[in-house]
């Protein structure tokens, strides 16, 4: 089966159950709304990473293609205190701890990430933030569309490049999968994959945002949502920061 994540990539996934296409599905469209950054699978980051089992904050515990990542879970302080992937960083720890650290960066350093990989429930949220760095930071960023070279070696190493993940609910149904079969690869990734942020322990509980998204979580896993109300509220204020980072320009504003 394929999934394209990105305009110029294709990604041979394993075969899906219902949730898990129906989860991959949505997230590439919400992906596909932001065509210069680079969209990123689940499933590929998963069978792409060796995982380290560093607690740095800095330190990125995940690669692809080459790369050291770092991924950015921009979602809100409520969704992440009920789960977050492994390794990631908050938009804040992010902008705070990494970010002036990578405008200092020396093309020697390659303790720090060369690339950044933003994340939320399923692509969209991700997808504007992801775009606002490359906007905002020109000189440190880079995205598909301006650099769609695989390596670091060809990107250059002052170049961090910026990906948006098809979001944790993807994440967590193709972690099922990875879980069964790491047991017989070399490659053994730091465990759990699914973690509460306060105690870094395995937790089933994952916040899909609003009742709509929870039909595309596996059974597996607890859903968490907004009420209703919190969940249109919510709502709002996302579009409005897209429309306010893409100044009416991308393709969600243009085709309303």
């Amino acid at each position: 089966q394929q999934h394209t994540c990105a305009a110029s990539t294709t990604i041979h996934c394993a075969t899906m159950d219902g949730s898990s296409a129906e989860a991959e599905a949505a997230a590439h469209r919400y992906q596909s709304l932001f065509s210069d950054v680079a969209g990123i699978c689940s499933r590929e980051l998963l069978s792409d990473s060796s995982l380290s089992s560093s607690t740095s904050t800095i330190q990125p515990k995940w690669s692809f293609h080459g790369h050291n990542v770092l991924l950015v879970d921009v979602r809100t302080e409520k969704e992440r205190d009920v789960s977050m992937i492994s390794g990631a960083v908050s938009l804040n720890e992010f902008k705070t701890n990494v970010l002036p650290l990578l405008e200092a960066k020396s093309d020697d350093d390659s303790a720090l990430p060369d690339m950044i990989v933003t994340y939320c429930t399923i692509g969209f949220r991700s997808g504007v933030e992801a775009r606002k760095l490359i906007h905002e930071y020109p000189r440190i960023f880079v995205g598909w569309e301006n650099d769609d070279r695989s390596t670091p070696e060809e990107c250059g190493a002052s170049t961090t490049k910026v990906g948006n993940l098809d979001g944790i609910i993807p994440f967590a149904n193709a972690s099922l999968d990875y879980s069964e079969k790491r047991q017989s690869s070399e490659r053994i990734p730091i465990e759990p994959l699914i973690v509460n942020r306060k105690t870094n322990t395995a937790t089933k509980k994952v916040h899909v945002y609003g009742p709509s998204w929870q039909k595309f979580l596996s059974p597996n896993y607890d859903a968490v949502t907004f009420s209703q109300i919190e969940f249109a509220w919510r709502g709002l204020l996302v579009l409005g920061r897209s429309c306010l980072s893409c100044n009416m320009n991308c393709a969600c504003c243009k085709n309303r």
